[in-house]
């Protein structure tokens, strides 16, 4: 009996088998395989991510019961890489994301295509301004910054209006 790898199958196997799952499932498979397939160019990932993902990236559509709870900041890195985020992502919902600092964002630094981040369904208390406010300036110190709407998490909503940083009628 012949024994086949996954990594003998040909990209279009690959695409194949990737388009019963959700887009974030899509890209974390994708980052997974390039592990094993020295060669996969950033095209085939592309191809295994495919491309009637409307350019949303929402971590609460992983099917798989407490997936998006163990994903870390080095997950989501390798994640908005494999699809090109910073010209392709346009929306980014971290939900269930609890283990997630926002280092991970780092690819989205710069972005002209980015509008909106969702961060309300993260642990509010490993997420980090720290981390997350600088990429967001990178953001929206650009020329044709498309950045439209952020959703901080709650404890950052009060800390802030504690502070006076924002009012109560604001986000």
């Amino acid at each position: 009996m012949e024994t086949h790898c996954i990594d003998s199958l040909p990209c279009s196997a690959l695409t194949h088998i990737a388009s019963f799952l959700a887009v974030p499932s899509r890209a974390l498979f994708a980052v997974a395989i390039s592990t094993s397939y020295a060669e996969l160019a950033n095209a085939d990932r592309l191809a295994i991510v495919g491309t009637e993902w409307n350019h949303i990236l929402d971590f609460g559509d992983i099917e798989e019961e407490g997936l998006a709870a163990k994903l870390t900041d080095d997950h989501i890195r390798d994640v908005l890489l494999c699809v090109d985020a910073v010209n392709r992502v346009t929306r980014l919902m971290l939900t269930g994301c609890i283990n997630v600092t926002g280092a991970g964002l780092e690819p989205l630094r710069g972005s002209l295509a980015f509008e909106q981040l969702d961060l309300s369904r993260t642990c509010r208390f490993t997420i980090s301004p720290d981390h997350v406010l600088p990429i967001l300036d990178s953001i929206i110190d650009q020329e044709r910054c498309a950045l439209k709407n952020v959703h901080f998490p709650r404890l950052w909503r009060s800390l802030s209006s504690r502070m006076g940083l924002i009012s109560n009628n604001s986000c």
